[in-house]
């Protein structure tokens, strides 16, 4: 492969602790000596997208977060008045200032950033790239109905995937030639016949309508690596159920490598 066609923007999707599976497709495309130029994400996408962009690695997150618990994950969780979201989200915040971005700001970062949030007054896709590192994911995981919307400044902000579940735009806007998209919204079956509870209604209702958003339109500058998942409502925000997200990841970028280096030679 020529050094000029090595560089690629990396799209981060929106998908809870589905988010597993971006780890080794990251690992694999260093391991390739594939470069990421710049990367923007939702949600998820964005936690993880954020960390790599300041650090160039993410291993030291992926050790953070399989060395915690099923108990140290329930510790990040303060409830909230159920009139307003299930938790407030300060101890996540917290957590993700102090494990991961300390306070960095997007002049911080060793590659270009773009962190994908939802303006839900204005009802657009809003796509931050100054401020705040820690602030701008917080807006961005901000699921409707688990957090409260959250605020900077003066502005409300919820998930980035509720409208862009795979914020490929920000990328082409920086002229970047090659984008690769890691859509985390594909499904192997439908979701199980049973009865659910809050935070899986919640959850599957937000996800149905990220994956009918997440279906774009082929781009010959766009390589969408398409992980495909058991729907599981109910274990969507259990960051310690890891092993098969990172095992999905793992397999497919293993069978897609090839694929990915034929088109980044065209």
């Amino acid at each position: 492969m020529n050094q000029k066609n090595k560089t690629i923007g990396l799209a981060l999707g929106s998908g809870a602790v589905r988010g597993y599976a971006i780890i080794p497709i990251i690992q694999r495309i260093r391991k390739e000596n594939i470069e990421i130029k710049a990367v923007s994400g939702s949600s998820v996408g964005a936690l993880m997208g954020a960390y790599y962009a300041l650090h160039k690695e993410i291993d030291s997150l992926f050790q953070i977060a399989t060395e915690m618990k099923r108990k140290d994950y329930l510790k990040l969780a303060d409830p909230n008045k159920p009139n307003l979201s299930l938790i407030k989200g300060e101890k996540i915040k917290k957590f993700l200032k102090d494990k991961f971005y300390g306070d960095a700001t997007f002049d911080d970062t060793q590659i270009p950033l773009v962190v994908c949030a939802t303006d839900p007054i204005h009802r657009k896709s809003v796509y931050i790239d100054k401020g705040s590192v820690s602030e701008a994911v917080m807006a961005s995981i901000s699921i409707p109905g688990i957090f409260p919307p959250y605020k900077i400044k003066d502005r409300l902000y919820i998930d980035g995937g509720v409208l862009d579940p795979v914020p490929i735009q920000p990328l082409l806007d920086m002229k970047i030639k090659k984008i690769v998209g890691v859509n985390l919204m594909g499904y192997v079956e439908k979701n199980p016949d049973k009865e659910m509870d809050l935070v899986s209604t919640l959850l599957n209702t937000s996800y149905m309508m990220m994956e009918q958003i997440s279906k774009r339109e082929e781009n010959q500058n766009v390589f969408i690596l398409d992980p495909k998942f058991k729907p599981d409502p109910p274990n969507m925000l259990n960051f310690y159920k890891w092993k098969d997200k990172h095992q999905i990841g793992e397999e497919l970028i293993a069978e897609k490598i090839s694929s990915l280096k034929a088109w980044l030679e065209k």
